[in-house]
Order: C-alpha cells, then sequence, then structure tokens
C-alpha cells in the first residue's frame, strides 16, 4: 500500500481505504504511483513530463496592397499635422482615413487604396487652395498699410511652385505664411498705435496754435516724427522706435499745454474777481473756468482747450459791457473764419462722442445733434450751428462732471 497520497503527499494510515485528508482511494494510488514511475516505451521522458510545444507557424507577410496602403495612410496623417497650424482652414481627411482602415481591415485592400488616393488628391487640392487664400489675405493687408503710409520688409514665397516640388517645401511655405500673419498683425496694431498718437499730437497742436500759445521746440520734434513715419520699409523695431518717439512727443504736448492753461486759468480767475459780484454772467465764467480746470485734473486737454475757448469770449463780452448772449460790440467775425471755428469745434465734439458707449441714450442723442449741426452748417446757419454745438458741448459736459 502507498505510504503516502498522490494527490495531496499526505501520508496514507495503514490499512485506510482512503487519503484522510483528500479522501482519494488508496487503491488507486497504487496504480498511480507505478504509473508516475514507469518509463515510456520509446525510453521518452514520464508522461507526466510536459510535451514540449509545437513550434509557431510563421505568417504570411502582407501583401503589396496592404504595404502601400499602410505607407500612404502614414503620410496623409503626417501631411494633415502639417496644416494643422493653419486652424479652422486646415484641410481634414479623417472620415477618410477611417474609411480605408476599415476597408482593410475587412480584406477590401484594393478599394481602401482607391479611398486612399481620392483622400490625398483633396487635400493637395483644399492645401493649395487655403495657403493660397491666405497669402493673398497678407499681400492685401502689406498694400493696404503701406496706403497709410508705411512701408513694410515682408514678402512670401510662390505659391505654386512650393506644391509643385511638395514635401519640405510645402512645410517652409506654411511656416514662412504663419510667421507673416504673425508679423502683418503686429505691424497693424503697432502702426494703429501709432496713428493713433499722432492723431494726437496733431488735435493738441492745432488747439495751441488756436488759441496762441507757444509749444517752445515741440513742434520741431513733430515735424520730425513725421519725417521718420515717411521713410519705411519697416521692420518690427523701427516701429517699436517710432512708437517711443511718438510717446516722448505727445509727454511734451501733455506737458507744455497744461503748464500754459493753467497760467491763463489763474489770469482769468482774478479777472472773473474783479467783476461785480452781482453782476450777469459772472457765474457763468466761474463755471466755465471751473469746467476747464476739472477737464485740465484729469488730462482731457482736448476739451480743456475748447472751455478755455468759450471762458475767453465769455470774459471779453462781459469786459466790453455786453450781456453774454448778445453778439460782441465789435460785431460778429467773418463768416469763414467763424465756419472754420465751428467746424473744429464740431470735430473735437465729435471725436468725444465717439468715445461714448455706442448703444447708450447719451450717445445717440449726442450724434443726433452732431448730424443736427452739420446740416446746419452746409445750409450757412452758422449761428444755429454754434448754439446747437454749444448745448452739445455743455451735455457731454454734464455727464462727464456726473461720471466724475
Amino acid at each position: 500500500m502507498a505510504s503516502t497520497c498522490p494527490i495531496c503527499e499526505q501520508p496514507i494510515s495503514s490499512g485506510s481505504e482512503h487519503c484522510d485528508v483528500c479522501g482519494f482511494p488508496t487503491a488507486l494510488a497504487i496504480e498511480g504511483l507505478r504509473a508516475a514511475r514507469a518509463p515510456e516505451p520509446d525510453g521518452s521522458a514520464s508522461a507526466a513530463e510536459p510535451a514540449p510545444a509545437a513550434p509557431r507557424k510563421r505568417r504570411p507577410p502582407p501583401p503589396p496592397e496592404a504595404e502601400l496602403s499602410e505607407t500612404m495612410g502614414r503620410g496623409l496623417v503626417g501631411r494633415m499635422e502639417l496644416y494643422r497650424p493653419l486652424g479652422r482652414d486646415a484641410p481634414d481627411i479623417t472620415s477618410e482615413l477611417c474609411e480605408a482602415a476599415l476597408g482593410e481591415a475587412s480584406g477590401r485592400i484594393a478599394e481602401a487604396l482607391e479611398i486612399l488616393r481620392s483622400a490625398q488628391l483633396r487635400l493637395d487640392r483644399q492645401a493649395r487652395d487655403v495657403v493660397r487664400r491666405r497669402a493673398e489675405a497678407v499681400e492685401d493687408r502689406r498694400r493696404a498699410l503701406e496706403r497709410t503710409g508705411v512701408a513694410i520688409a515682408l514678402s512670401l514665397p510662390p505659391v505654386e511652385p512650393a506644391f509643385e516640388r511638395g514635401g519640405d517645401a510645402v512645410a517652409d511655405l506654411v511656416g514662412t505664411l504663419l510667421d507673416a500673419e504673425q508679423r502683418i498683425g503686429r505691424f497693424e496694431a503697432d502702426w494703429k498705435g501709432i496713428q493713433g498718437i499722432v492723431a494726437q499730437i496733431e488735435g493738441l497742436r492745432a488747439e495751441a496754435v488756436d488759441l496762441g500759445i507757444s509749444l517752445g521746440d515741440v513742434p520741431g520734434q513733430i515735424d520730425a516724427l513725421r519725417k521718420k513715419l515717411s521713410s519705411g520699409p519697416f521692420q518690427e523695431a523701427d516701429l517699436d522706435a517710432l512708437a517711443q518717439d511718438g510717446a516722448r512727443t505727445l509727454m511734451l504736448m501733455h506737458e507744455a499745454l497744461p503748464t500754459a492753461l493753467e497760467e491763463e486759468l489763474k489770469r482769468h480767475g482774478a479777472s472773473i474777481d474783479a467783476l461785480p459780484a452781482d453782476g450777469a454772467g459772472r457765474a457763468d465764467a466761474h463755471k466755465l473756468r471751473e469746467e476747464t480746470a476739472r477737464h485740465l485734473a484729469k488730462g482731457r486737454l482736448l476739451e480743456a482747450s475748447q472751455t478755455l475757448r468759450d471762458l475767453r469770449r465769455t470774459l471779453a463780452d462781459l469786459q466790453a459791457g455786453t450781456p453774454p448772449a448778445a453778439p460782441a460790440a465789435a460785431g460778429p467775425p467773418p463768416d469763414d473764419v467763424l465756419l472754420g471755428v465751428l467746424l473744429k469745434k464740431a470735430r473735437s465734439l465729435a471725436g468725444r462722442v465717439r468715445r461714448l458707449p455706442a448703444d447708450s441714450t447719451l450717445s445717440l442723442e449726442a450724434a443726433a445733434q452732431i448730424r443736427e449741426a452739420t446740416e446746419l452748417l452746409r445750409s450757412g446757419r452758422l449761428a444755429d450751428a454754434d448754439r446747437t454745438l454749444t448745448e452739445l458741448m455743455r451735455m457731454l459736459s454734464r455727464e462727464e462732471g456726473g461720471a466724475a
């Protein structure tokens, strides 16, 4: 009888018919041990030992069509990635690639190749159209900047030869196009900023000349800036330098004008104090002086110049002994002089109206008054136009004073 169980390898008690642990019959245990120890007839290893695994059969190589399909698919994916930086305009053939992959997996390799060839043609056509259109847009923007007075050192290689060569030529073209779009965008933003600075400088210069205020050597610096602006072509660094020159010139204007205006306001303050306390028009003159000082404190030099001009007229009327609403004793100015003054006044007020919120009630009312004043000027009704513009100026000043 076997002394150990062939199943759980635990000792078997003498005379026991079953293993006390797993219950395996002892009679079968003896036969199991014999079978485990008996050699194979051909002298090979015991049957208990696992037979060596059969060698795996080598898979046949894929057909050439399948390799071609895989190569084309990888190439198309790479070309899609090349055009990805074009953003929403980038051509996309993802659906065709998925359809070709399904056809190849189903064994329809010829059909998959046909889908890939069609997708390749569509990708090339769309990419060529997009790059050509974007390159033409860059050129249009460059010409538009030149028409405003700035020439840019910017050029793009021809589109068609690059696509005919393909490969790296197309990749270089796309990279150059994206760089040109970024550069033209920066140029446009910088140039717009420079033009805004120049417009402020010219507006303040015109006000200073109209008010008879000396600006020292600032006009010479303005002329030098104008000369630089017409001397392109420019690189990015050139526009940066121009912007700095413009900012310095504007800063000089903002230093020269307020000083002159404040000194004149002091003189007008003494003139107002010398008027009779209960005299007609003194309150109006005092109000105009305060309004001018408030504009100066907020840096609104154009508005300060306008109200100072009104203050001058009011004081001249009072000192001449004429009621403010009546014309000056010397008679009204010639129509051509008055027209020029009113046109400047209208332009100044139009600039203030443009800075108002577009959808506000004040903006709509102010725009209507500007249009009314313009029609009055066209019809030669200068006095009516002057009253309309004066009322608009007071309305804007009240609004700005309330906002402050």
